[in-house]
């Protein structure tokens, strides 16, 4: 996760249509076809669709949370050149039924954003060190560009659902759509909310290690107004599924960084006080006498102390929040188990008119 967390790693939250590439997906249409009767165009198209659904689900599952930034951009890269070789294989192979090839561009079109957002990075959320380097400001505007990046990825799905429904009215066909939220929109907003938690707390992490005051007041501020919009946000997600595990999470892990001000913000400013005390004494170009050395001394002691305060408070937390960092995982891993199975049967992709 960050440095808060010792040596936690990132996890990838690479959501959308991406997990297939791992399971090295093989396109249906892996050879020229001409299709005389549309279902079984649509039968060879639902079973694409459908293991590229599939895959996603069982790569969301089993991400390793400990996978390094380096693994991270390694498997985009993978997953560039797997979404990249599809599309080849879709424009060369897939002729479309009676020359209609409009789903099949939809398709294409739809793993072409994937490709574009795993390249500008928006669909990975692992880079808590590089943020954690940036002005509150800048961090701010970054949040909001993958936001709106995360938006639009979703858009371009939502796009692709559009197309395919254009294209079944024109053979009287209608596709099988899941009833209710879709599982993979939600749990990539879940993981955006989690994402911008944990993304001001590293940065809060960064400031005590620099023991910066204004920098650490200014983050606490950041984080209680993240913590409201966490709120407002989750109680508006609270009725999307009746497994509501997820976001009870959020609204715990988000209550604990909140909760971080009342536990060590004054021991830190305490201790940041005493030690700007203490380098003035270092600095001081007066000349030593016995009283100057006692008072050296005394603030050397009462600087360590404060200090030793502070760090047995944060020290606890950060181990307790590592706890509710990883049992977050756990849940998440849980909730696409339970709520993010799809058909396994083909023909149930389309139903006739």
């Amino acid at each position: 996760m960050k440095n808060s967390i010792p040596q936690k790693k990132y996890k990838n939250h690479l959501f959308g249509l991406i997990g297939l590439i791992l399971f090295g997906l093989i396109p249906t249409f892996n050879h020229a076809q001409d299709y005389r009767f549309i279902n079984a165009y649509m039968d060879d198209f639902g079973k694409n669709e459908m293991f590229v659904k599939k895959s996603l689900m069982d790569y969301s599952i089993s991400i390793v949370e400990t996978q390094l930034a380096s693994r991270s951009q390694s498997t985009a890269g993978k997953i560039i050149e797997k979404l990249e070789s599809i599309n080849v294989n879709l424009r060369i192979n897939n002729k479309g039924f009676e020359n209609n090839t409009l789903l099949r561009d939809s398709f294409i079109k739809m793993n072409q954003k994937t490709i574009e957002s795993l390249l500008n990075g928006s669909l990975i959320l692992n880079d808590y060190e590089y943020q954690s380097t940036l002005t509150l400001d800048e961090i701010g505007i970054n949040l909001s560009q993958k936001e709106s990046d995360q938006a639009n990825y979703f858009g371009a799905i939502k796009n692709y659902e559009s197309s395919k429904k254009a294209f079944g009215t024109q053979y009287n066909i209608n596709f099988k759509s899941p009833v209710g939220k879709n599982v993979l929109e939600y749990n990539a907003h879940q993981n955006m909310l989690f994402y911008k938690i944990n993304v001001i707390d590293q940065k809060l992490t960064s400031v005590i290690l620099a023991r910066d005051k204004k920098g650490f007041a200014d983050c606490l501020n950041s984080i209680e107004i993240m913590h409201q919009a966490t709120i407002v946000k989750t109680t508006l997600y609270n009725n999307n599924f009746k497994d509501n595990s997820l976001n009870k999470a959020n609204i715990k892990y988000s209550h604990f960084i909140n909760g971080q001000k009342a536990k060590f913000a004054n021991l830190f400013n305490d201790y940041v006080d005493e030690y700007n005390v203490l380098q003035a004494l270092k600095n001081s170009k007066a000349p030593q006498t016995n009283e100057t050395v006692a008072n050296y001394n005394k603030t050397v002691r009462s600087y360590n102390i404060k200090k030793n305060s502070f760090y047995e408070v944060y020290n606890a937390i950060q181990s307790a929040k590592k706890v509710l960092y990883n049992s977050w995982f756990v849940t998440n891993s849980t909730f696409l188990k339970n709520n993010g199975e799809f058909e396994n049967i083909h023909d149930k992709y389309v139903v006739n008119q």
